[in-house]
């Protein structure tokens, strides 16, 4: 190939990763090893990384553009880059969980996992066990992502400042927690009062506890399925589970199931799912409305005839503005269907 022919291949190929940077993949090796060309790919999409040459796999300054533009061309990166801390930090500046393609020297280093824990808790995964035991750094991922427990030491799933400090932002962390933490009345109750469902993972003693079961059906009333079976027969914890959600009402006792005073309650909730479904109804009246003011006058004629031949037997069982719109609806679609045909 001689100068004038690379040279516009060059251009051509230089624009066209600048507008997709995976375009880099079909270049030829020779470009895949032209630093601008790769410069301008990894700028544009920073995965693109990857089809680049072993040389610029390993170019700190190429490699750094790429991770900066998306986290997880660190991956593509050459194992001393991955190894290089202050490399590293960038990535996980962009997002902590970087720090899995990380060395396994700095998945073991403090400050390099307290930057990716800090930027997403769930990052603490990737830390070594030294350091998924270090109180600090596992505060500092449950702060950012509560969830983050599930990763922590056994020990520390045992600490009940870090466990509180979880369940407190998101009470289904308590499922990561030690049994004897399940077991612990505080942390349990704080657990169920943001999320009630929460019971779920509690202590079988803590599921027969009235208050603890009160707690949880209070901020959601489903949480009675996890109560124990006298709970789910005392009318009061009964009662507090139906109000806040009528289709507890199915984890109550097969008594209290049975109960007029409890069917009631359910069919009001179903009453106000009711509404709902006739809001929606509402809106397509309204959208039968504004079909109906575009007929033109004769059609209105043509359809206040309609109407009264079909008023009798539609209004049955329904009130007559509703059903009026309702077959205004019908008749303004078939009416305008008509017309087409005849034009």
């Amino acid at each position: 190939m001689n100068d004038d022919a690379f040279l516009v291949g060059h251009q051509r190929v230089l624009k066209k990763v600048a507008e997709d940077g995976l375009a880099l993949m079909w270049a030829s090796a020779e470009l895949r090893n032209d630093r601008e060309v790769v410069m301008a790919a990894v700028a544009q999409h920073g995965c693109a990384l990857k089809y680049a040459s072993d040389e610029l796999l390993a170019n700190r300054e190429v490699a750094i553009v790429a991770v900066a533009q998306d986290y997880r061309a660190l991956q593509y990166a050459s194992a001393e880059l991955r190894g290089d801390r202050e490399f590293v930090l960038v990535a996980v500046a962009q997002d902590g969980y970087a720090l899995q393609w990380a060395s396994a020297e700095l998945r073991a280093d403090r400050e390099v996992v307290m930057a990716a824990v800090a930027q997403n808790g769930g990052a603490l995964v990737s830390a070594s066990a030294e350091l998924r035991s270090d109180r600090e750094v596992v505060m500092a991922a449950v702060a950012e992502n509560c969830c983050a427990l599930k990763w922590a030491s056994v020990d520390l799933k045992a600490d009940r400042g870090v466990v509180m400090a979880a369940v407190a932002v998101y009470g289904y962390a308590l499922q990561y927690a030690s049994a004897e933490l399940q077991a612990d009345w505080e942390v349990v109750m704080v657990a169920v009062a943001r999320s009630g469902y929460a019971l779920r993972y509690a202590s079988a003693e803590l599921k027969a506890d009235r208050e603890v079961v009160m707690a949880a059906v209070a901020q959601n009333g489903l949480a009675l399925d996890h109560a124990s079976a006298e709970l789910q027969a005392d009318r009061e914890v009964v009662m507090a589970a139906v109000a806040q959600h009528g289709c507890a009402l199915a984890f109550a006792s097969a008594e209290l199931r049975a109960d007029s005073f409890f069917v009631w309650l359910h069919s009001r909730y179903r009453k106000q799912k009711l509404w709902t479904v006739l809001t929606i109804r509402f809106y397509v009246v309204l959208f039968a409305k504004k079909l109906q003011r575009r007929v033109e006058a004769g059609d209105n004629e043509r359809f206040e005839a309609a109407w009264a031949d079909h008023r009798d037997e539609l209004t049955v069982g329904f009130p007559e503005c509703v059903a009026k719109a309702v077959f205004q609806h019908g008749w303004v679609a078939h009416a305008g269907r008509k017309r087409l045909r005849v034009e």
